[in-house]
């Protein structure tokens, strides 16, 4: 049994993966900024004041970074921009200033970016080893994982780069998903941009896989790569909705700015590295996974 704190936890990920993690028979706690004596297996902490309560550190194994303001959240200005670098490489780097004379602390897992390799080449699927790209994901990811790397000193360190999450409780599926719940969905420009995908349960699943393995470096988080066009198809057909004329590409900049790359831009990873290590996919169909998750 490992003794597991995780930064970010109260999220759509952290909270299934604690969940995922206890029903695995290992003791987990989440960092918080506003716990009380009343809750369990909560502790506090603010990166932002460098405070952090003592018994995250003591006694603890294993530390998942799942910190990082949500990319597609709010429209990308130049503050925005700062806090997406903020939330995740000064967190790191204060998470590493609070364990660096750990002696307990056997490994780091941080959470990182499956779109992170630039869009030069469409076609094609990434592996672990290969460059990150140019733009500003891809910068952000480059150097939240530099900060990552630096607990190499103290323990393992391991680097999940986790592709769209797939989920009934939220995130991306879900605020794709409303618009074509509400007769306004549409193909984003030529929907062929890349989206590589995973189910929340082998989610959990590969995290776990990498903490009893103590498995070392970068491992892709994604059960496959599908497109615009077919994930906005397949939801449409399983929710039954009719979608609109495809959103021209000079639209959807008008109405995200700089956060339309997202939107208009991907890249395919491969999955073979975590594979290889004896992991399979539970949910590795596409049309079953969105079947699993609405159309019920």
């Amino acid at each position: 049994m490992e003794r597991i704190v995780i930064a970010g936890g109260s999220g759509l990920i952290g909270s299934g993966l604690a969940n995922h993690l206890r029903n695995a028979g290992h003791e987990v706690w989440i960092l918080t900024r506003k716990a009380s004596d009343l809750d369990r297996f909560f502790l506090n902490w603010n990166p932002e004041t460098k405070t952090i309560d003592q018994r995250a550190i003591e006694k603890t194994t294993a530390l998942i970074n799942l910190c990082g303001a949500e990319l597609a959240a709010k429209r990308w200005t130049n503050s925005r921009i700062k806090e997406l670098y903020s939330s995740r490489v000064d967190t790191t780097q204060f998470l590493f200033e609070s364990f660096k004379s750990s002696a307990d602390l056997k490994q780091y897992v941080s959470a990182s970016g499956a779109v992170a390799y630039g869009f030069d080449h469409p076609k094609k699927t990434y592996k672990e080893e290969d460059a990150f790209g140019n733009d500003i994901i891809s910068d952000i990811t480059r150097k939240w994982e530099k900060a990552a790397d630096q607990f190499s000193e103290v323990c393992t360190v391991s680097k999940v780069r986790i592709a769209v999450v797939l989920s009934e409780s939220g995130g991306a599926l879900q605020k794709l998903a409303n618009p074509i719940k509400k007769g306004f969905g549409a193909v984003l420009s030529s929907g062929e941009q890349a989206i590589p995908w995973i189910y929340s349960e082998d989610l959990y699943r590969v995290f776990q896989l990498i903490l009893t393995n103590k498995l070392e470096g970068s491992y892709h988080a994604s059960a496959g790569n599908t497109t615009n066009k077919e994930l906005t198809n397949i939801i449409a057909k399983t929710l039954k909705k009719r979608l609109l004329p495809a959103v021209p590409k000079f639209m959807v900049r008008l109405l995200f700015g700089k956060m339309a790359m997202m939107l208009l831009y991907g890249n395919k990873v491969s999955n073979e590295k975590i594979r290889s290590e004896g992991f399979s996919f539970l949910h590795g169909n596409l049309n079953s996974t969105i079947q699993r998750i609405f159309g019920k």
